[in-house]
């Protein structure tokens, strides 16, 4: 009895052994390159992949106006990285605007498209489903519109999980998307700035909930401003401070 337990115990401790070297060799194997150097892109480029789709989405926590998605694709290997890409929460508006610029007036190089989750489809169903829903029509819209070939196309989405697509496209989530493959944060980059066009017409148009300084997320001031007022018609109404509202 003692020399099988002996044997259990020695077999234990290669296991637990063999998972930390498992472990070890995949924290290494995961080491994350600088986003100019464009590292998930070119080794998915030397896997016979044409274009890499990068997609993000930003405005998810607010309370007010629709999700912005976006979606963009690198055409061709090996372009040059614009200077100072990153996930787009670190980068000042002028910033966004300099990135956004240059995507847009390059056609050659990037694809792109950005798509809305509005409030309405957001009180139908919920915050998850309906951006998962919107990250599916980018993605689906962009592969139709510039006729992207299903089997050369990889598309790569910022998270947990992936839109459940009705096109055969290889999709994968990536966690942090947005601050280790480059495509993903361009993709948030063109989403932040698209969401920062729809805040100043929001503002414009409702004047009284600050949303120039909330951009529609639950500041303090924000929920303030709909107890005197009540909601307004871009608010949404399944959001925690707006229920029963």
């Amino acid at each position: 009895t003692i020399d099988i337990m002996k044997t259990m115990m020695i077999g234990c401790m290669l296991a637990l052994c063999m998972l930390q070297s498992a472990s070890s060799f995949a924290q290494m194997s995961m080491k994350v390159q600088p986003l100019h150097k464009m590292d998930p892109e070119k080794k998915l480029w030397k896997r016979g992949f044409r274009c890499v789709l990068g997609s993000d989405e930003t405005a998810n926590g607010c309370i007010a106006g629709p999700v912005v998605v976006a979606t963009c694709g690198l055409l061709g290997n090996n372009p040059d990285p614009i200077q100072g890409v990153k996930d787009s929460k670190l980068l000042s508006v002028e910033e966004i605007k300099r990135i956004y610029d240059i995507v847009v007036s390059n056609p050659d190089t990037y694809v792109w498209n950005t798509v809305l989750a509005t409030q309405e489809e957001i009180d139908e169903a919920d915050v998850p489903t309906a951006t998962k829903e919107a990250l599916r029509k980018s993605i689906e819209t962009l592969v139709e519109l510039h006729e992207l070939p299903n089997d050369t196309t990889y598309s790569i989405v910022d998270g947990h999980k992936t839109p459940k697509l009705t096109i055969p496209l290889k999709c994968r989530p990536w966690v942090k998307g947005d601050s280790q493959v480059y495509t993903v944060a361009l993709a948030s980059i063109l989403a932040k700035h698209t969401h920062t066009a729809i805040v100043k017409e929001m503002h414009e148009q409702y004047p009284d909930y600050g949303f120039d300084e909330n951009r529609g997320y639950p500041s303090r001031d924000h929920i303030v401003a709909i107890h005197t007022h009540g909601p307004c018609p871009i608010h949404r109404k399944s959001s925690k401070p707006l229920k029963g509202r």
